[in-house]
């Protein structure tokens, strides 16, 4: 039995954590809330539909399995629990993306995870239904424990698991809209310039071991300045310097900076509206699949943005440390001066 199977049926499963398919520990999935739900094809096969257009337009068509979905699977999640309403779906070839709202509180016993496996059980069936060839992540009876496939077994079309977002704050359901309507054109340019946003690790930059995304070559650039606010400056040091740094993103230099107090941000988002160069520090590193979002993307597909980050990934809510900030800023001057 998968684990998506034990939750339908109601055993206890312990929570696996995992970078891309993460829980919020501190949130009670049977209330209610507003939800992005993100579900990844086994093997990221592309089961769902294929990539149309070009990059004005690019549309997803979607298979016959995708239709199923769209049209029979996702109208059964109002219809068995009617607690919960589907407001936007995007399904894309090897993953669906679902923006849910649980307008009340769940039955007991019952949690959102259980109304996503219920879900993923009726995709699974309908894989089966059309015929489709699923990938199975275990071979049949392996040591590992394997997901049956056959002897008229269901095979999880699904990974085990799945991302959720957490409505938290006021416009940030009008950015997930977006995100969603977006996700054509992303997939596009990820496929176009793919070198632009594949995480590289253990990248020598000044003698630490990074992680990057974006145009690495910007490194190469060798006019770069560090942008880097201290507390001692007075009003006219940071206009002086805001000044600088703006010419030289101005005349194709490169923007370094952890962007860590209000000043440096405010350079650094005067520096994106006006489609500068910048290497950009992160004090978190990259998760698998990461890919840069928003103005982000749009800036790496256009070989301006450079992520890096001295750090591995993790999944904590912490804040950032005076040692870190220190650190960061070290690093970027390193960079800016190479």
């Amino acid at each position: 039995m998968d684990r998506d199977e034990a939750i339908a049926r109601g055993l206890e499963v312990q929570e696996t954590k995992h970078s891309m398919k993460r829980r919020s520990p501190w949130h009670d999935y049977n209330r209610k809330g507003i939800y992005m739900l993100t579900l990844v094809v086994e093997g990221r096969m592309p089961l769902l539909g294929e990539l149309r257009g070009n990059a004005d337009s690019p549309w997803v068509e979607y298979s016959e399995l995708g239709n199923a979905i769209l049209n029979e699977e996702v109208a059964k999640i109002p219809r068995f629990y009617p607690q919960v309403a589907v407001w936007k779906v995007c399904i894309m070839p090897d993953h669906i993306h679902m923006i849910v709202r649980v307008k009340e509180d769940l039955p007991p016993g019952k949690h959102l995870g259980i109304v996503v496996a219920g879900f993923k059980g009726g995709c699974s069936k309908a894989a089966m239904r059309l015929g489709v060839t699923v990938p199975c992540a275990f071979a049949q009876g392996s040591s590992q424990g394997g997901r049956p496939g056959n002897g008229g077994s269901v095979v999880p079309l699904f990974e085990a698991g799945y991302n959720d977002k957490i409505l938290l704050h006021e416009g940030q359901l009008d950015n997930w809209k977006n995100y969603l309507d977006d996700n054509p054109r992303r997939l596009l340019l990820k496929r176009r310039f793919p070198q632009l946003f594949t995480v590289l690790h253990d990248i020598d930059i000044a003698n630490r071991q990074c992680q990057m995304v974006g145009n690495r070559f910007l490194l190469d650039i060798p006019d770069k300045m560090a942008v880097i606010v201290h507390r001692r400056y007075s009003d006219e040091d940071n206009a002086r310097l805001r000044d600088e740094w703006l010419a030289c993103g101005e005349r194709g230099g490169v923007l370094v900076s952890a962007a860590i107090s209000l000043r440096e941000k405010r350079v650094l988002r005067e520096a994106m509206d006006r489609g500068y160069r910048i290497i950009l520090l992160r004090e978190n590193g990259f998760p698998e699949f990461y890919k840069p979002a928003g103005e982000s993307f749009d800036a790496c597909s256009m070989g301006i943005l450079l992520e890096i980050s001295p750090w591995e990934y993790h999944t904590e809510r912490k804040t950032i440390t005076r040692a870190q900030c220190l650190e960061l800023n070290t690093l970027a001057q390193a960079i800016a001066n190479r």
